[in-house]
């Protein structure tokens, strides 16, 4: 464990924050606890017994926020995983090419579309565990 905290490329922040570990086509969850987060990855305490596969969605309802996290390392009381980003910006329509600001700019807006998308795909099951149509618009 020491290496992989060596490896990091963002310094992780002490929480103490309740999520979910949502996987099995969101047929799944686990409750847990991170115990540290950066933009790129946490520390999650969990039990010995559970298992969590390779890649799994991490929910976050104090931040609102869900990630695309993949397992790095395992204890007995612990995971560390890394948040996968979102692949592939789309090209810029005009001819000039984009400053470094605005790449950043847009990557910060793919990750909070997933990020917001993902939510949408908690919300809506949520309706769906409660009986209703979340297609309905009122």
């Amino acid at each position: 464990m020491e290496e992989a905290q060596n490896l990091r490329s963002n310094e992780r922040i002490r929480a103490f924050l309740r999520a979910q570990i949502i996987f099995n086509n969101r047929m799944s969850t686990i409750d847990c606890i991170i115990k540290n987060i950066s933009p790129t990855g946490a520390r999650i305490a969990l039990s010995d017994t559970l298992t969590v596969p390779t890649e799994f969605e991490i929910y976050i309802p104090q931040r609102g926020r869900s990630h695309h996290a993949r397992l790095v390392w395992r204890d007995k009381d612990a995971i560390g995983v890394d948040f996968i980003d979102v692949q592939g910006a789309p090209a810029l329509t005009s001819g000039e090419p984009p400053s470094a600001g605005t790449e950043t700019r847009l990557r910060e807006l793919e990750v909070q579309n997933a990020e917001l998308k993902a939510r949408v795909r908690v919300l809506s099951k949520r309706l769906e565990d409660l009986g209703q149509d979340p297609n309905l618009v009122n």
